[in-house]
C-alpha cells in the first residue's frame, strides 16, 4: 500500500507536524476525465504530483488548507476549494480510503487555522507593548 501517515518533527523539535500521502484521481478536465495523483498534505498545505519520482522537481498544484471548504459528495468522491479559483475535485478508491483522508485533512486544517489566530494573537499583544 502506497499510503501512510506519519508524523516529523517540525523545525522547532518541540512541534509535530502529521503528514499523510497517497493516490487520489483528481478530475482534471471533460475531455481527459478523473487522472491518477499523487497527493502529499503538509504543514497545512495538499500538493499534487502527477508521480512520486516527481515529488523532487515539479509540484502540479497546491491548496492552502487554512479557510478551505471540504465537502463530501458521495461514498469516494470530495470536493476541496479555498474559497478562490482552487477547487480540486478528487476521488478515493474506496469509502474507507476517503474517510482518512477527509480525517486528516480536517486535522491539517484546524491547525492551520490555529496557528493563524495565534500569529495574529501573537502580533496584537506585541502591538499593545510597543
Amino acid at each position: 500500500d502506497d499510503e501512510r501517515m506519519s508524523s516529523t518533527s517540525g523545525e522547532t523539535g518541540s512541534e509535530n507536524t502529521a503528514e499523510y500521502r497517497g493516490w487520489l484521481l483528481k478530475w482534471t478536465n471533460y475531455i481527459k476525465g478523473y487522472r491518477q495523483r499523487w497527493f502529499v498534505l503538509s504543514d497545512g498545505l495538499l500538493s499534487y504530483y502527477r508521480t512520486q519520482a516527481e515529488m523532487a522537481h515539479t509540484c502540479r498544484g497546491t491548496i492552502n488548507l487554512a479557510g478551505a471548504m471540504l465537502e463530501s459528495e458521495d461514498s469516494c468522491n470530495f470536493v476541496i476549494s479555498n474559497g478562490g479559483a482552487q477547487v480540486f475535485h478528487l476521488r478515493a478508491r474506496s469509502e474507507v480510503d476517503r474517510q482518512r483522508w477527509i480525517t486528516a485533512l480536517e486535522l491539517a486544517k484546524d491547525r492551520a487555522n490555529k496557528k493563524i489566530k495565534e500569529v495574529a494573537e501573537a502580533k496584537t499583544s506585541l502591538e499593545r507593548v510597543a
